[in-house]
């Protein structure tokens, strides 16, 4: 039989005693309440942030709705501009089916011919000079 043999004592290296171990576990500790603090601080300052911008948010509602109640042009402007538009619209429409139906076809094509062109440059002229005093009338109001 073979002697009892002793198991080899670990290194006195290999294991650290536990006092050495505190002071670090304390500073981890320490590092750790001060993160999850900063983490706190963070949060709350957030929440302040999205109240306030909830509360400018709120505020420039109320302003931009109040102007338009209050003085009522938007709507109408905009009521004004869509009926203008509309009439504008029937116009063009009108103007269109002018130019498409067969006597203008006819001007057109006459038009075109030495004669007829005189004719067109000489009424074009009349037409511009007449839109030029009706639109310097306005001017002058």
């Amino acid at each position: 039989m073979l002697p009892m043999e002793r198991a080899p004592e670990p290194a006195e290296s290999a294991v650290e005693e536990p006092a050495s171990q505190e002071p670090v576990l304390e500073a981890i500790a320490q590092r750790e309440r001060e993160l999850r603090q900063s983490l706190i601080e963070a949060r709350d300052a957030l929440l302040r942030r999205d109240e306030e911008i909830d509360r400018l948010q709120s505020e420039l509602e109320a302003r931009v709705h109040g102007s338009e109640v209050s003085s009522g042009g938007l709507g109408a402007a905009s009521d004004e501009l869509d009926a203008r538009d509309r009439k504008l619209l029937e116009q063009r429409m009108r103007i269109h089916r002018m130019q498409r139906s067969v006597p203008m076809r006819v001007r057109a094509r006459l038009a075109a011919l030495p004669g007829g062109r005189w004719i067109a440059a000489r009424r074009e002229k009349t037409f511009k000079r007449t839109v030029e005093a009706a639109h310097q009338r306005g001017t002058q109001k």
